[in-house]
C-alpha cells in the first residue's frame, strides 16, 4: 500500500506545481510573444475625443523577426472600421487582457488599418536601458513581402516601408516662418516631416495652433493622477506665452513610472522633456495619415529615456527648464506687451527653441511683418558664467528675425563652447521696433590735412547717406599712432550683411556664427563679445600701409587670429553700413629717426 501511495504524492505534487505554474502566467500583466498566434483577438486603447480612453478591436495578424535594439515587432490590424491616426504612438494593445505592447508604425499612403506594435518587453528596458543598434528590417508580416523596412533606405518593391506613426507637433505661432525655423533646427536632432518625402528619421505632422485654442481644453485636462494607458500624453519642449509639444499616447505606468510613444520622439537617448497630458478635440480624416487635433495640459511630469521602443519618464516631477521673458513695444503704436515661457535644458534644441519663442512674441506685438529698425537689449544668465549683457541696432526687411541675429549668436556660442557646461537658467530681451527704416551708409570721409604729428588728434567729417534722405555729416575724432609712416584710416559701420530672410526666402539659420580668434576661456570669448562695435557706431580703425594683410591669418588650427582690438567709435541714430578709406602720413620731428613698425591691432579680419 505505501509503495502505490509514493507515485500518487508524487504525481499530486507534480500536479500542484503546474498548477500553480499556471497561476503565476495568469497573474503576469503581460503576454508573451512566444505565446502570440496569428489570428488571435485583442484590443487597443486610445482617445479619440475628449478625454475619455476607448476601446478598439484588433486582430493579431505576425510575428516580425529582426536584429537589434527592438528584435521583434507585431503586425496587427484594426478590425473595428477605425484605422491608425497620427497621436497613436502609444496606444495599448491587449491579448486575453494582458500588454503585448503598443503601437509605433503605421503604413502612409497604403491600407491605414494595419499597424506594427512594438512589444512592451522592449519598452520596458527603457526603465534599465542598455545599448543596442537601431533596427532596419523585420522578415514577417505581410504575405507578398520579403517583410517590413524600417527608415529611409532603399529597397525594391519586395519590401513593405513603414513609418514611426506620425507625432503631432503644435505650436502656437503667429506665421509660417517661426514653424519653418523651429522645424528646421529640429530636423537637425532627427525630426523629418510627414510632407517633406521618406526620409531616415522619426515622423511629425506640424500643426499651427492659436494661443486661444491651446487654452481652451484647460478644464477638460485629466489629473497627473488619472492618466493612464490609452490617454493623450504630450511631450513639451516649450511651455507658457509659446508652446511646443507633440502629441502621443501613454502605454504603461506603474505608480509615477509611465512609457510612452512606441517609438523615438528625437532618438537623443538620456534627455529631459516635459510631460503633460492632453484633450482630443477631434480626429480628423487625412489622405497620408488621419491625425489627432488635441490641447495639452500644463506641465505634470518628465522624459528622462528618447530610444527606439518609445519615451520613458515619470509623473510628479518636472524637467528642468530655462525661464524666456520678452517685453515687445510697437513705437508706431505704442503697445507695450510682456511675454514669458520656458523651455527644456537640452543644448542642442534650446536655441532654435528659445530664437522660436522670440520670434514669436514679436510678430504678435507687431501684428505685421515687414522692414522697420529696432533697439535690443538682452541677458543670458547661467549658473557658471558671468552674466552676458548687450545692446545693439537692426534693421531688416524682416525685422522680427533680424533683431534676434545676435541673441541666437550668443545661445550658439554658450550652448557649443568647449569649456564648460554653462547650465543656462534664464534670458531676457527687451526689443522696440519703429516702422522707420534708420539706416545709413558711408558714402565720403574727409580730413582737413594729409601729414600729422604723432599722437595727434583729427577730427574726420564722416558723410552718411540715410536711407531716403538727406545726407548727414558726422564729425568723428580719432587720435593717431605714435609712430611714423603712411597709415590707412578705414571708416566703416558694421560688417552684418543681408540675410536670406529679409530677401523672402526663409531659411533655417537666423544667424550666422563669426570665425573669431582662439579663446582660452568662455569668459575670455564672453568679453570679447562684449567689446564689439554695435551696429549704429561707426568705426575708425588705422593700419599701416606697407603691413595691411590681403588675407585673415590663420592659426595652426584653421581659426582666424584676431589681433588686439584697437579701433575707436562713435554712435549715431541710425544703423550704419558701408565703409570708406583714407591714408595718411604721420611725420615724426626733424632730427627723430623712424622707430620699428609696430604690432598691427586691428578689430576686423582679413
Amino acid at each position: 500500500m505505501k509503495v502505490r501511495i509514493r507515485p500518487l504524492r508524487a504525481l499530486m505534487v507534480v500536479l500542484f506545481l503546474l498548477c500553480l505554474g499556471t497561476q503565476v502566467v495568469a497573474d503576469d500583466p503581460y503576454f508573451p510573444l512566444s505565446a502570440l498566434e496569428p489570428g488571435m483577438q485583442g484590443q487597443g486603447l486610445t482617445v479619440f475625443s475628449g478625454t475619455k480612453v476607448e476601446a478598439f478591436p484588433i486582430e493579431i495578424v505576425g510575428l516580425m523577426e529582426g536584429s537589434g535594439a527592438v528584435s521583434q515587432l507585431i503586425l496587427i490590424k484594426l478590425t473595428g472600421g477605425q484605422t491608425v491616426a497620427s497621436g497613436m504612438s502609444g496606444s495599448p494593445i491587449y491579448v486575453d487582457d494582458k500588454l503585448v505592447g503598443a503601437i509605433g508604425y503605421g503604413f502612409p499612403n497604403a491600407d491605414a488599418r494595419y499597424a506594427v506594435v512594438t512589444p512592451i518587453g522592449a519598452m520596458l528596458s527603457l526603465r534599465e536601458y542598455k545599448a543596442g543598434k537601431t533596427f532596419r528590417f523585420r522578415t514577417g508580416g505581410l504575405s507578398g513581402y520579403q517583410g517590413v523596412v524600417l527608415g529611409g533606405e532603399p529597397t525594391d518593391d519586395s519590401w513593405l516601408r513603414a513609418h514611426p506613426v506620425a507625432t503631432p507637433l503644435y505650436i502656437t505661432s503667429y506665421r509660417s516662418l517661426t514653424d519653418h525655423y523651429l522645424l528646421t533646427s529640429l530636423q537637425q536632432h532627427g525630426l523629418y516631416l510627414s510632407d517633406q518625402g521618406r526620409k531616415a528619421g522619426w515622423e511629425f505632422a506640424p500643426i499651427r495652433q492659436s494661443l486661444a485654442s491651446a487654452s481652451a481644453g484647460a478644464k477638460l485636462f485629466p489629473s497627473a493622477e488619472a492618466v493612464k494607458p490609452g490617454s493623450a500624453l504630450t511631450l513639451i519642449l516649450a511651455e507658457g506665452d509659446f508652446k511646443v509639444n507633440a502629441l502621443g499616447t501613454l502605454t504603461w505606468r506603474k505608480g509615477q513610472e509611465i512609457l510612452g510613444f512606441g517609438h523615438s520622439f528625437l532618438n537623443k537617448g538620456r534627455v529631459e522633456y516635459g510631460v503633460g497630458s492632453a484633450a482630443i478635440l477631434s480626429t480628423i480624416d487625412s489622405n497620408e495619415f488621419p491625425f489627432k487635433l488635441g490641447v495639452t495640459s500644463p506641465l505634470i511630469g518628465r522624459v528622462l529615456q528618447d530610444r527606439s521602443a518609445g519615451v520613458a519618464g515619470e509623473m510628479g516631477v518636472l524637467p528642468r527648464m530655462v525661464k524666456v521673458t520678452s517685453k515687445v513695444t510697437a513705437e508706431d503704436s505704442g503697445l507695450v506687451r510682456d511675454y514669458q515661457f520656458a523651455v527644456v535644458h537640452d543644448e542642442e534644441l534650446l536655441p532654435g527653441l528659445v530664437l522660436a519663442g522670440l520670434m514669436d512674441t514679436i510678430d504678435r506685438t507687431l501684428d505685421r511683418i515687414g522692414p522697420g529698425t529696432a533697439s535690443i537689449y538682452f541677458e543670458i544668465n547661467g549658473a557658471n558664467f558671468t552674466s552676458f549683457q548687450r545692446e545693439n541696432l537692426f534693421y531688416g526687411r524682416d525685422i522680427a528675425a533680424i533683431a534676434l541675429r545676435e541673441v541666437g549668436e550668443m545661445l550658439l556660442v554658450l550652448t557649443e563652447n568647449e569649456f564648460i557646461h554653462p547650465e543656462l537658467t534664464e534670458v531676457q530681451v527687451r526689443v522696440k521696433v519703429n516702422p522707420e527704416q534708420r539706416y545709413a551708409r558711408v558714402t565720403a570721409v574727409e580730413i582737413p590735412k594729409q601729414e600729422f604729428a604723432p599722437g595727434e588728434i583729427v577730427t574726420l567729417t564722416v558723410s552718411l547717406q540715410p536711407f531716403r534722405g538727406e545726407v548727414v555729416q558726422i564729425p568723428l575724432e580719432v587720435e593717431l599712432p605714435t609712430t611714423p609712416g603712411k597709415w590707412l584710416i578705414m571708416v566703416y559701420g558694421n560688417e552684418y550683411s543681408p540675410t536670406v530672410e529679409e530677401q523672402g526666402e526663409p531659411s533655417g539659420e537666423l544667424y550666422a556664427p563669426e570665425l573669431v580668434r582662439s579663446y582660452s576661456s568662455l569668459e575670455e570669448k564672453l568679453d570679447d563679445y562684449r567689446k564689439r562695435p554695435q551696429n549704429n557706431q561707426l568705426v575708425a580703425e588705422l593700419i599701416p600701409v606697407d603691413e595691411v594683410p590681403e588675407v585673415s591669418p590663420l592659426a595652426d588650427n584653421g581659426e582666424v587670429v584676431e589681433a588686439e582690438q584697437g579701433y575707436q567709435t562713435i554712435s549715431t541714430a541710425y544703423f550704419v553700413t558701408g565703409e570708406e578709406q583714407i591714408q595718411v602720413e604721420v611725420v615724426a620731428p626733424e632730427g627723430e629717426g623712424a622707430p620699428e613698425p609696430p604690432t598691427i591691432q586691428a578689430y576686423r579680419d582679413y
